[in-house]
């Protein structure tokens, strides 16, 4: 028993719910490149993270329907290779099981590419994650990095990456004779609205719901300064699945070349978070 089966075994408490079918396109250039089984079937088979997280991944309004960014791109993947898409619903933890299992073809869920995790999966890397930071349009307090957030009020979830940030950004703020005013808040709502009613100064949260939060304000916030890339984000597949690997690396290259990408990324607010190149295995943790 390899690695991977040993993996799926432990952890195979799958939450896998109803499979949605999207119709199949007319074959492509590509489709050659993917194994023969998904050729002859027409279907590439994707688990997807159901757990809530606008707007990489998310469940629509009538409960079933797998919306937002990266469900776009998947689609955008499929028709490149001239496949229909046959989406299984999981939690998070199941995606990589699932794949170790044969029962998906490809997994897609905000999944870190990290060292660790390539014991068991190949990554195709399409997304940067790492942190921005959200403030009122016109920045008033001039918010443009860490640094400048001394003497300000800054909104951030508990439990977070940024929360031990500020921690240490604000014994530098009084080391200087300065104050940084941390506010902790238990979900993404409650912080922007923090933010919208001049409770906080700015908002420093994982770049994804950041910049989903600033282009569904209807212009009442703004990014400020750059994101902060900490990590890449990609579809996990079966390791020893390389000629399947290989196909939807080249599928993302086509879609990215022709402007299908940018237009997706920029339609979920998250221009800041596209990759120059499309990558395997490249984790930076």
């Amino acid at each position: 028993m390899n690695a991977l089966a040993r993996f799926a075994g432990s952890a195979l408490a799958l939450a896998l719910s109803s499979v949605v079918a999207i119709p199949a396109w007319a074959e492509t250039d590509l489709t050659k490149l993917l194994p023969q089984s998904i050729r002859d079937a027409g279907t590439l088979r994707v688990v997807a993270s159901s757990s809530s997280s606008p707007p990489m991944i998310f469940v629509g309004t009538d409960a079933r329907t797998l919306e937002g960014l990266e469900i776009e791109l998947t689609q955008a993947v499929a028709d490149a290779l001239g496949v229909k898409l046959e989406f299984v619903h999981g939690t998070f933890d199941s995606l990589i099981p699932s794949i170790a299992a044969d029962r998906a073809d490809i997994a897609v869920g905000s999944i870190g590419d990290l060292k660790s995790r390539q014991e068991h999966v190949d990554f195709i890397d399409y997304v940067k994650a790492g942190i921005g930071m959200a403030v009122p349009t016109g920045n008033p307090k001039g918010i443009t990095d860490l640094d400048s957030l001394c003497g300000k009020t800054v909104a951030v979830l508990r439990g977070t990456f940024q929360e031990k940030e500020l921690a240490e950004q604000k014994a530098k703020c009084q080391s200087s004779g300065s104050e940084l005013d941390v506010q902790t808040f238990s979900d993404t709502n409650a912080a922007v609205m923090a933010l919208r009613s001049e409770r906080a100064d700015a908002w420093s949260g994982d770049s994804a719901p950041v910049g989903y939060a600033v282009s569904q304000s209807s212009g009442a916030l703004e990014l400020a300064g750059k994101m902060r890339a900490i990590a890449l984000l990609g579809y996990a597949v079966n390791k020893e699945n390389t000629e399947l690997r290989d196909a939807v690396k080249a599928a993302l290259e086509a879609v990215q070349s022709s402007g299908k990408y940018k237009e997706i990324f920029k339609k979920w607010g998250q221009s800041d978070t596209m990759v120059d190149k499309i990558t395997i295995n490249d984790a930076w943790l």
